[in-house]
């Protein structure tokens, strides 16, 4: 909870998304989150790479992520991405927690760009 709201301080959007953005967290349970996120820690850790996963997945895959504040991607898995015929990698330049939030026209562009290739 207090990582979300340190990463809701620090998103570049309105005062009116922020504040849409905190009443959204404060509604949030955190033992229904520390449920959720255990349980997502565990299906990611049981398939290893996330990256080999994606690509031998077999189908189109964008992998859109921020230079920096998103976790970024190692350099194993960049090259995994990048050598897979059917994964695209877009790196959106700066700082992003909330890409959807503080990027939303480079986004929607970069899914209109998706489906239409798809």
């Amino acid at each position: 909870m207090r990582a979300a709201a340190v990463a809701v301080r620090g998103a570049r959007v309105s005062a009116e998304r922020r504040a849409r953005m905190r009443a959204d967290r404060r509604r949030n349970q955190p033992r229904v989150l520390r449920h959720a996120l255990r349980a997502y820690l565990d299906y990611l850790g049981r398939y290893g790479s996330p990256a080999e996963r994606l690509c031998g997945a077999g189908v189109p895959v964008w992998v859109v992520h921020a230079e920096k504040g998103d976790g970024g991607l190692t350099d194993e898995e960049r090259r995994t991405l990048e050598v897979c015929p059917h994964t695209s990698v877009v790196t959106v330049p700066g700082t992003s927690f909330f890409l959807p939030d503080e990027e939303p026209q480079r986004v929607a562009g970069i899914i209109a760009e998706a489906v239409g290739m798809a």
